[in-house]
């Protein structure tokens, strides 16, 4: 299964570079490729090539962590043009982020902390939920499934809940049934496979504009 999540990263990654450098989409796929460069860098790299990587793995977790809150945070807020959203999103990101970096403990890496663990779904599940209220209350004559949002959106709120039932009781699990957590682990590559294949159909979909 870690064949064909890294197989999927990396053809949406390329697929993502496709429309920047031929098509010029830069704005049109919000800077995607950033992020999924930033996917390969500190999930896929440090699996297949663990000497190369000189830093603790849960401390590349952590700093995915606050790229994405912020990666996430930047383009939810530019798309939805709302003004209670973006104080909201504003304040929740800013908040968490002072959260994490406050409550990291670079002399004991070993275990990722509660609030890590939960920070991302929570902002994932919170922005996702108001995108589709937003659309539903801003509609026009393309398809939903047009919009290149609809398809991250419903990535990454389907990531956020199984990723709450994986995380949480990841180290309860770890400790007491290692056999079960490695059946969670499983499911969830599922899980992650499925939101980059989601990512990929919302580049597919993305209208031949010149905007960037």
């Amino acid at each position: 299964m870690n064949i064909f999540y890294e197989g999927v990263v990396i053809a949406t990654f390329l697929y993502s570079m496709y429309l920047l450098v031929f098509k010029r989409f830069t704005y049109q796929q919000s800077y995607l490729f950033i992020y999924l460069l930033a996917v390969i860098v500190i999930d896929i790299i440090p699996v297949n090539y663990p000497d190369s990587i000189l830093i603790n793995r849960n401390t590349l977790f952590l700093g995915y962590i606050l790229f994405s809150l912020i990666y996430f945070g930047c383009i939810y807020h530019i798309k939805i043009k709302n003004r209670t959203f973006r104080f909201l999103n504003y304040v929740i990101i800013i908040s968490i982020l002072i959260l994490n970096m406050y409550s990291f403990e670079f002399d004991d890496n070993e275990k990722i902390n509660l609030i890590a663990i939960i920070s991302l779904p929570i902002v994932f599940i919170y922005e996702s939920i108001f995108w589709y209220l937003f659309k539903l209350k801003n509609i026009d004559e393309d398809k939903i499934t047009d919009d290149f949002f609809f398809w991250i959106s419903s990535g990454i709120l389907i990531w956020s809940v199984f990723f709450v039932f994986r995380a949480i009781p990841m180290y309860f699990l770890q400790d007491n049934d290692p056999q079960l957590l490695s059946l969670v682990i499983t499911a969830f590559s599922v899980v992650n496979t499925i939101m980059y294949i989601l990512f990929l159909i919302g580049l597919i979909f993305i209208k031949n504009e010149r905007t960037s």
